[in-house]
């Protein structure tokens, strides 16, 4: 009796095996191994490689100021995306902790030092959200209004109101940015931040002043809307 019980089980799992196709059974496999060409010959790699040593690591990442900012990225070219993903990451960037200060982008070596790098590291993450909004705005802001434009007036402005939004949403990291400018710079100590430094430096001379930039930007803006507009209104037709 239990012969028989036994054969009719084996039998079982024999058909199933028999009726799942090949592909399904390999399938499984494919999920946890890769493979790689190597010259003529295929190389199997563990999928443990392919994943960063740092996340088997309780800690995820991007996890700290310093991970966001480090995914920083310009391209030659850049577009829409790019800009906006940059400013996604640095705005992460702003709501994370500092490393500790062992671990900085640069040596630390006493709390005065890790104070100002703080404050220029605030400093340039917020210079580079506002540059990256002053990019974007550009690229909704037309530089020349010619009189075969007007054929596109209403277009136009549309896309010259997003590019003021853009504008105006670059002054506050300005503003902030300068703060720290300030801040960092009532700490005595020169870091090995050379760029960050030189940007502290000109902002609290007087050299950089993006709030003028912008507000140059808007007066000229607000000039083409207003040509636009007269236009629509049939009252500046050229």
């Amino acid at each position: 009796m239990i012969n028989s019980i036994s054969k009719n089980i084996f039998t079982f799992i024999i058909t199933c095996v028999l009726l799942v196709p090949a592909t399904m059974l390999s399938a499984e496999d494919y999920q946890y191994q890769y493979f790689q060409k190597d010259g003529e010959k295929e190389k199997y790699v563990p999928f443990s490689d392919y994943i960063p040593r740092v996340r088997k690591h309780y800690k995820t990442v991007p996890h700290y100021l310093e991970d966001y900012y480090q995914l920083y990225g310009m391209k030659q070219y850049y577009n829409v995306n790019s800009l906006r993903m940059n400013i996604s990451r640095m705005k992460a960037a702003l709501d994370s902790k500092f490393r500790h200060p062992s671990q900085a982008l640069t040596r630390v070596e006493t709390s005065q030092e890790y104070y100002k790098y703080r404050n220029l590291m605030y400093m340039h993450i917020n210079l580079l959200i506002m540059r990256n909004y002053m990019r974007l705005a550009s690229r909704y802001d037309k530089q020349k209004i010619y009189f075969y434009n007007m054929d596109y007036a209403k277009e136009i402005s549309e896309s010259l109101d997003i590019a003021e939004s853009l504008y105006r949403e670059a002054i506050p990291y300005w503003n902030i940015a300068k703060k720290h400018a300030n801040t960092a710079s009532t700490v005595k100590i020169t870091t090995d931040l050379g760029k960050m430094e030189s940007e502290r430096y000109s902002i609290i001379h007087g050299e950089l002043n993006f709030e003028n930039i912008i507000d140059d930007h808007l007066t000229r803006l607000n000039k083409k809307k207003n040509k636009l507009n007269e236009y629509m209104q049939g009252e500046g037709t050229e």
